[in-house]
């Protein structure tokens, strides 16, 4: 804690004790960062997650968060920040030692957002469920080319952004990210991939996991499409994704996997999108 951070790290949790304590360690041992300050956002949960936060080294600021969303939790860290750069990550990641200096370094080169790269993290025997989401899912370098946004669990943001533009959208209960940055880009802010500043992050092992998983962004992708952020679904690739794309993708991420051993998963994937987008709930 300083009294004058340069950088606000802010973190939404919800019944995370499993897990927070990692990335809380993890921001505790920064390498070469500037002064910054840690703001965690409970959004309501059950578990010792509070309790964790508050005894844990670092002294991050436990803030609370009612209305139920990430993004209404991460407007409440917007508003207790107090540093120039905000820099977002969530609690099933682990930042790297230099993260802070690398994002920052990344604003300071001349942009006003910044997407470092999420680390799938690999176990031993992955099932196939891993492998898919580990090929699949937050490559924030082709998100940022093709789709121009980051995903918050790695993203810098100059404080100047939202008190120009106001915060995440709060009633989105996911893609918010997409949201804000497309607008971001849209005003004329510049965001740029930061590949050095990285965090590890915990792939989807589960079917179940990987259902809920999908089903929710099918949801976020109908709330953006009110927000005329994403085309209507017949016209969403990533609603019409191909499964030859998916085997190139899981390929690049390590031995590489049959048609017919990714075919099951990629059509529970499929089905769990358009789903949550018809249904709207996630």
């Amino acid at each position: 804690m300083t009294a004058a951070p340069r950088v606000s790290v802010i973190m939404p949790v919800l019944n995370e004790a499993r897990r927070v304590t990692a990335c809380l360690d993890a921001l505790a041992v920064q390498e070469s960062a500037p002064p910054f300050e840690v703001i965690v956002v409970d959004n309501g949960s059950r578990d010792a997650t509070p309790d964790l936060v508050r005894t844990h080294e670092i002294g991050a600021r436990l803030e609370r968060e009612p209305a139920r969303g990430p993004y209404a939790a991460r407007n409440t860290g917007i508003a207790a920040a107090r540093g120039e750069i905000l820099a977002f990550t969530d609690a099933d990641c682990v930042p790297e030692p230099t993260w802070l200096a690398e994002g920052v370094a990344a604003i300071d080169a001349g942009h006003d957002l910044a997407g470092g790269r999420i680390v799938q993290m690999a176990s031993a025997n992955p099932s196939v469920w891993e492998r898919y989401d580990r090929g699949t899912y937050l490559d924030q370098d082709l998100y940022i080319r093709l789709e121009s946004f980051a995903a918050t669990a790695n993203l810098f943001v100059r404080a100047k952004v939202f008190q120009d533009l106001g915060g995440f959208v709060p009633q989105l209960t996911a893609s918010g990210d997409q949201e804000l940055c497309r607008r971001a880009v849209r005003a004329g802010y510049r965001l740029t991939y930061a590949s050095e500043a990285r965090v590890l992050h915990h792939p989807r092992t589960t079917l179940r996991d990987t259902w809920r998983l999908h089903r929710k962004l099918g949801m976020g992708f109908s709330e953006l499409a009110r927000y005329g952020v994403r085309p209507k679904p017949w016209r969403d690739g990533a609603m019409l994704l191909r499964l030859g794309t998916v085997v190139d993708q899981v390929a690049a991420d390590g031995p590489a996997l049959r048609r017919r051993q990714l075919g099951p998963v990629h059509a529970v994937v499929l089905i769990a999108r358009w789903t949550g987008r018809l249904t709207r709930r996630g």
